[in-house]
């Protein structure tokens, strides 16, 4: 049976794209606006290739977290107003299936809108750097740095950040579906009823039961997804100190720690939960109403 999600991604792509690029281009573009008339201060004048390193890095971290907000505070409405503004009736005038549909709709959202952010940000990441040390330095001195070593040093931890996008969907699964089926067969009410529902089952059980089982899940389900896109921060200074080639075999190391999470128990009970949300979003767009 073949799939449609290619061009199901293409449709998404063609409806979201101005917002997609707004997200991903306003941060640098008005970073590198705004820093003729701001003065950057309290940066060191040594180890000057390993700042540039960390400008590049932040860029591309901070436009992947400004897109990938921008998804995850969509996401939940675009389900509800697929009734709203009978857009319903074109996805169910397709030819693949609600699930296909859903489907593209979270990958074009939460994953490949904030991959090509960071992307957009990573390639800014190098004139942001030149002009921030060139204004600290002069730009004569900054041209000097040895950008070459910057790049070399910076690919392995894009390569690490940007495959770790893959596991952290997957960790995200269970709210994005969990807040899209309540905002579909809730309407409005679906998002505030989950947050603050959740908050008051989970703060009475807490403090009138003693249960604390669910402070502690969701607490592990914190910390996983903030090793998605880097687990060990110590080796990675330990890597960055040392030569070049050191940082892929932290990045291999690394990541294959990230992915080993995926196989156990908590990746599969949230796993669970993902399915039963993804499952009530799919049979409220079939149902067409």
């Amino acid at each position: 049976m073949s799939s449609h999600l290619p061009t199901l991604l293409l449709r998404e792509w063609m409806q979201h794209k101005r917002g997609w690029l707004i997200a991903a281009f306003a941060p640098p573009v008005l970073f590198l606006a705004m820093l003729p008339f701001g003065q950057v201060q309290g940066l060191p004048t040594e180890h000057m290739e390993l700042l540039a390193l960390a400008m590049l890095l932040l860029s591309a971290a901070t436009v992947f977290v400004v897109c990938l907000l921008v998804a995850l505070f969509q996401l939940p409405g675009l389900a509800r107003r697929d009734a709203q503004d009978r857009s319903i009736e074109f996805w169910l005038s397709l030819p693949g299936r609600p699930s296909e549909s859903v489907a593209a709709t979270v990958l074009a959202h939460a994953w490949l809108a904030p991959l090509g952010g960071a992307v957009i940000g990573a390639l800014f990441g190098i004139p942001i750097a030149m002009s921030v040390l060139g204004s600290k330095v002069g730009f004569s001195e900054a041209l000097s740095l040895n950008w070459g070593e910057v790049i070399s040093a910076a690919l392995p931890l894009l390569v690490r950040g940007l495959i770790g996008t893959v596991p952290l969907l997957l960790w995200l699964a269970p709210m994005i579906f969990v807040l899209m089926a309540a905002s579909a067969w809730l309407k409005r009410l679906g998002v505030p009823l989950v947050f603050v529902g959740g908050f008051v089952v989970t703060l009475v059980l807490h403090k009138v039961y003693s249960i604390d089982w669910p402070l502690e899940v969701l607490g592990d389900w914190n910390n996983r997804l903030n090793h998605t896109l880097v687990g060990d921060e110590h080796g990675l200074k330990a890597a960055l100190m040392s030569s070049g080639e050191n940082l892929w075999a932290w990045m291999a190391q690394d990541l294959g720690r990230t992915l080993a999470e995926l196989a156990s128990l908590q990746f599969l009970g949230w796993t669970a939960v993902a399915a039963a949300g993804f499952a009530l979003v799919v049979m409220k767009r079939a149902r067409g109403a």
